[in-house]
């Protein structure tokens, strides 16, 4: 069996915050209320990509849902069959932009309120500043730091985007997803 989407029609917008929904960072970035260094990466119809706010480390990135969504069991097969493919586009692009040597990605939705997104999380070649930690143990430990001065974060947010830019937008008219 093989699926396939093909969107053309314009990126949906944020229709403002839903008042069940106003403590929700997620949904307060979508709707404008929070800033966040750097703005808007890359989106598609289903996916927004921005730098993310927390200890994560530089060019760490958000991907989340443009619809406020719960649970992966959650997402509408359009959600779902966009996915995997925005996922490789914004791991790709932070590898390139930052040189990062591998790219982490993570789910973590687990306290209220509930919103899917996936934390990209670059890990960089002999950063002597992390010990050398990889994986597991250097998620933890960026944790327990501060985030990126705002300016780098939106200098990183600019280095990503130019690039996926330059390789993803000129076909993010049409994206093709199979699934067999």
């Amino acid at each position: 069996m093989v699926f396939r989407m093909v969107w053309s029609s314009p990126m949906p917008q944020q229709e403002g915050l839903s008042p069940e929904h106003s403590d929700c960072l997620a949904c307060r970035i979508l709707a404008g209320l929070e800033p966040v260094p750097g703005g808007v990466i890359a989106a598609n119809p289903w996916w927004i990509a921005d730098h993310c706010v927390g200890p994560y480390g530089l060019g760490s990135v958000v991907v989340k849902t443009r619809t406020h969504r719960e649970n992966l069991w959650d997402l509408s097969m359009a959600e779902a069959a966009s996915l995997g493919p925005f996922l490789q586009q914004m791991s790709e692009s932070i590898a390139q932009a930052m040189q990062a040597e591998r790219v982490y990605i993570s789910l973590w939705v687990d306290q209220p309120p509930y919103h899917v997104h996936f934390v990209l999380q670059p890990r960089y070649p002999g950063n002597g500043q992390e010990l050398g930690l990889k994986g597991l143990e250097l998620q933890v430990f960026r944790t327990l730091g501060q985030p990126p001065a705002a300016a780098a974060m939106a200098a990183a947010a600019d280095r990503i985007r130019r690039y996926w830019q330059t390789k993803f937008a000129p076909h993010a008219a049409q994206v093709p997803v199979e699934c067999e």
